[in-house]
């Protein structure tokens, strides 16, 4: 099946950047394991293999559309169609990690949107400039508690990653990714590290206060 460049458009959003941590793969908050939901009760739902292939076609139809569409009309597209399947409100606690305690609801809603608007944005920015690949989804592997990962191998990685895993849990709203990472490197462990970054960047420097 061909599908345009998921790979190095999901780079863009930090997975294979600054990071060289071993495979990691955060859970609750910081904890073991994924957010807990109790099963929904409701009428049987596509899987999250089937859920990540009929994302991936109609993603690779949108971009292979003649006209291509530009960067404004696939990030609308992006927030519409497939920023559902992820779970941005947990990735968001987890990324700031302590700094979650600290915040104001309007702040944790806030920063929820800059994490949504980056990882979306560098994803539009990306799909728009680059040619087919090929790629495989694999059988998913169910995880600890609630979780399933579920990989993406690319044929003909060219540069980008040979290996993509996206890592779901069962809401109550159906299957959602809370994590994706290239050749192992989580985009999670990515988005904590940048912005404890901008957060050090932004400290007074010891000695600041009291000067004129």
């Amino acid at each position: 099946m061909k599908i345009y460049l998921l790979a190095g458009a999901l780079l863009t959003a930090g997975l294979v950047s600054t990071v060289t941590a071993q495979p990691y793969y955060p859970g609750n908050y910081g904890g073991g394991y994924a957010p807990y939901f109790r099963p929904p009760q409701q009428a049987v739902q596509p899987g999250p293999a089937a859920i990540l292939q009929q994302g991936l076609e109609r993603l690779i139809a949108f971009v292979d559309r003649d006209p291509r569409p530009g960067e404004a009309d696939l990030a609308a597209f992006l927030d519409r169609e497939i920023a559902p399947y992820f779970d941005f409100a947990y990735m968001a606690r987890w990324a700031a990690g302590r700094m979650w305690s600290r915040m104001t609801p309007q702040q944790r809603r806030d920063f929820e949107g800059r994490l949504q608007r980056l990882f979306l944005g560098a994803l539009a920015q990306r799909l728009t400039g680059y040619g087919g690949q090929q790629f495989r989804v694999l059988r998913p592997r169910a995880g600890r508690n609630n979780e399933v990962d579920v990989g993406v191998a690319v044929q003909n990685p060219r540069g980008y990653p040979a290996k993509l895993n996206f890592r779901f849990y069962r809401s109550e709203d159906g299957w959602k990714v809370f994590d994706v990472a290239a050749n192992g490197n989580s985009a999670l462990m990515y988005y904590r590290q940048y912005f404890r970054q901008q957060q050090r960047q932004r400290a007074p420097r010891p000695g600041y206060y009291g000067r004129r």
